[in-house]
């Protein structure tokens, strides 16, 4: 019962960071979306920056469970999936009109002068994301149909840095075009 409790906080709390950020978001409004007493909240969690941790390893959990569906799809080969894994992406910010962007972008952002503690869990869950891409590049070098010029390690860390840029840009500019640009730019130049 508990952990069903935690993880519709979680949920509800991680489309309120995206919507609103964290310091936009009260106690209370989480409380009042999730449907949990007042007064209740630190049965659940340490404290609210205990609570964001815990949507920063929640959206991280769920993005990559999303990211290996992609990058282990043995149908197609390993640059076709990074590719199609963007141009996914490119679709799914479509539908919410260029808003919201990355949770852990947004935190980044937003957070990690912020508290350390936040830092440090943003920085562990880009990491796991990176490891990701890294055994897909990997993979893609040694059948020959990625680049070899620079290291997997370094080329999903190029990565992954750009796809956070150009979602602040597609934020700001409301559009697709820097995701546009950044996959024609991976497809063309990185891999």
């Amino acid at each position: 019962m508990k952990d069903e409790v935690v993880k519709n906080i979680l949920e509800v709390g991680t489309e309120l960071i995206l919507e609103h950020g964290y310091h936009g978001v009260g106690l209370n409004k989480i409380l009042d979306e999730a449907n949990i007493p007042k007064g209740s909240f630190y049965y659940y969690f340490n404290s609210k920056e205990d609570f964001g941790i815990q949507v920063v390893q929640h959206y991280s959990i769920k993005s990559l469970a999303l990211l290996n569906n992609c990058l282990n799809d043995e149908t197609k080969d390993p640059r076709e999936r990074i590719i199609s894994f963007f141009g996914h992406m490119k679709s799914v910010y479509q539908k919410k009109g260029y808003k919201e962007g990355c949770l852990l972008g947004n935190c980044s952002l937003e957070l990690s002068d912020f508290s350390e503690g936040f830092r440090k869990a943003i920085m562990i869950e880009f990491g796991k994301w990176e490891d990701v891409i890294e055994n897909c590049i990997r993979e893609g070098q040694e059948r020959g149909n990625i680049k070899s010029l620079e290291s997997a390690q370094v080329l999903s860390s190029l990565i992954l840095m750009s796809w956070e840029g150009a979602l602040l840009r597609m934020k700001v500019a409301k559009n697709a075009d820097p995701i546009e640009t950044f996959i024609n730019f991976l497809d063309d130049y990185v891999l």
